[in-house]
């Protein structure tokens, strides 16, 4: 897994999938209450990061948009 430095180095399709590897590891239900919240904070960070990359996109297309018009 990634640590919150790392995690900000991240590409948009990495950081995905880090996310959804946690998402299956908590669900199976396996982990110890300390295991499940690190992964869980990990988690945060990650969707954060993919939102962060969403919106950085979104913003882009929304420039070149504009400028085509």
């Amino acid at each position: 897994m990634t640590d919150e430095k790392q995690t900000g180095l991240l590409d948009f399709e990495a950081a995905l999938a880090d996310l959804e590897s946690i998402v299956d590891k908590l669900e199976q239900g396996q982990l110890t209450l300390d295991e499940s919240l690190k992964l869980y904070k990990q988690g945060e960070m990650l969707s954060q990061r993919c939102k962060d990359l969403l919106d950085k996109a979104e913003s882009q297309i929304g420039i070149q948009t504009e400028s085509n018009d």
